[in-house]
């Protein structure tokens, strides 16, 4: 494996911290932050995919030993949690495709994870 358990925890909870403290930004200061960078894509659609990609990468690849069913539920229910969140953010609201955003990430972490683990066997 990859990252041992107090590893693989420190780096998933950052994570999480990180999505959540992104998921309340106010939507003015997201706006005017992506606005600044020129971005030819919605940053805060490509932060979400890389988040859970990079989550679901590390509970695969660490011995935490949760199972695929077990990821894709967790990125399911911290997608909603997110989306939820923002119904109290100031000048943001709920979007279905970002939870769907979210579990793509997720399954694209679950495939590059399996690509390094069978990489590691060989």
């Amino acid at each position: 494996m990859i990252f041992n358990k107090h590893l693989a925890r420190g780096l998933l909870a950052a994570m999480v911290l990180l999505l959540l403290v992104g998921t309340l930004i106010p939507g003015a200061w997201r706006n005017a932050l992506e606005a600044s960078l020129q971005a030819p894509i919605p940053l805060a659609k490509l932060a979400h995919l890389l988040i859970f990609i990079a989550m679901a990468f590390v509970v695969r690849v660490s011995d935490l030993s949760w199972s695929v069913p077990m990821v894709l539920l967790a990125a399911l229910g911290l997608g909603l949690l997110t989306e939820g969140l923002q119904l109290v953010a100031i000048g943001r609201d709920a979007n279905w495709r970002d939870v769907g955003i979210d579990v793509l990430g997720a399954s694209l972490g679950l495939v590059f994870a399996q690509a390094v683990r069978k990489h590691q066997n060989v």
